[in-house]
């Protein structure tokens, strides 16, 4: 079991109770229950193995009055996972999130949103704005690269598209093609959609060893400073820039590619034509 199946553990009891349900079903049998205690407990519950480290840490203050709160850790090879998770008085353990309803889910994934000397197309003053987390290496990133251009065109004037850097480790050029882009970017916004392009376009012939030639040949008619360009990449100055643009997608939970924000609705893999066209609508009707 990864870390991963935890988690998705985890929100599928979220989701199928409700807090109080949760509370009455995951009793924790000592009193005085230590944290020690709720570790192995958990590991019980859960059927957690025992290559996945578990450790719970008090929270500085609880976000429920009258509860406690730890922080659950989940480690393996893999990574670090956390889980927030509460005690009742009498003993009862909830595991899941916190929503607090008085905040729009939508505006609050919009606040983590970075807007600013980004890569943009589409009316500036759009209704709707799309924001795609992608990874030129990706094939289904280049299946929803076809979409989003179709969307372009067929709401042209009411949809803007911005695009964010999310190359995964499984691709051995994603991450310098993610750079490259972003140094073309720094000189020109148009030049970058059409470097985009040819990446979606041509990733079964592009290489690793050959990634900067193919960027190089690809803009050379783009009105870009070339040496400009080659050190930028040599030197990977835009690196900070993807590391940021990821680190922006995981605070959104996302972690695979394509995934996008919709007016800050998440959408996540190269769902088809139509069914983006009905998740711009809705955006359309609600804004």
């Amino acid at each position: 079991m990864t870390i991963k199946t935890v988690r998705k553990l985890f929100l599928f009891l979220f989701f199928a109770c409700s807090v109080t349900a949760c509370a009455q079903q995951q009793t924790v049998e000592t009193a005085g229950t230590s944290n020690q205690q709720i570790a192995d407990y958990v590991r019980k519950a859960f059927n957690v193995p025992s290559n996945v480290a578990i450790a719970v840490k008090d929270a500085e203050k609880s976000s429920i009055e009258g509860m406690r709160e730890v922080k659950l850790e989940f480690t393996s090879e893999k990574g670090t996972q956390s889980e927030a998770a509460w005690v009742t008085k009498d003993n009862r353990l909830i595991i899941g999130r916190l929503m607090d309803m008085s905040v729009d889910p939508y505006k609050k994934n919009w606040d983590k949103v970075n807007l600013k000397d980004v890569p943009a197309t589409g009316a500036a003053d759009a209704k709707v704005v799309i924001v795609e987390y992608s990874d030129f290496q990706c094939p289904f990133c280049s299946q929803a690269h076809q979409t989003v251009e179709q969307l372009l065109k067929d709401y042209n004037g009411k949809v803007k598209l911005v695009f964010k850097h999310l190359p995964l480790d499984m691709h051995n050029w994603a991450e310098d093609a993610a750079v490259a882009g972003a140094c073309v970017q720094q000189q020109n916004n148009d030049a970058f959609w059409q470097l985009s392009h040819y990446l979606f376009t041509n990733q079964k012939t592009i290489k690793k060893e050959t990634l900067q030639s193919s960027v190089v040949e690809a803009t050379k008619n783009l009105g870009l400073n070339a040496d400009q360009l080659k050190q930028c990449m040599d030197t990977r100055q835009t690196l900070p820039l993807v590391k940021a643009n990821q680190a922006e997608a995981s605070s959104l939970g996302f972690g695979s590619t394509p995934s996008f924000l919709v007016n800050g609705r998440p959408v996540v893999g190269a769902i088809d034509l139509a069914s983006f066209k009905k998740i711009v609508d809705e955006a359309l009707a609600g804004s």
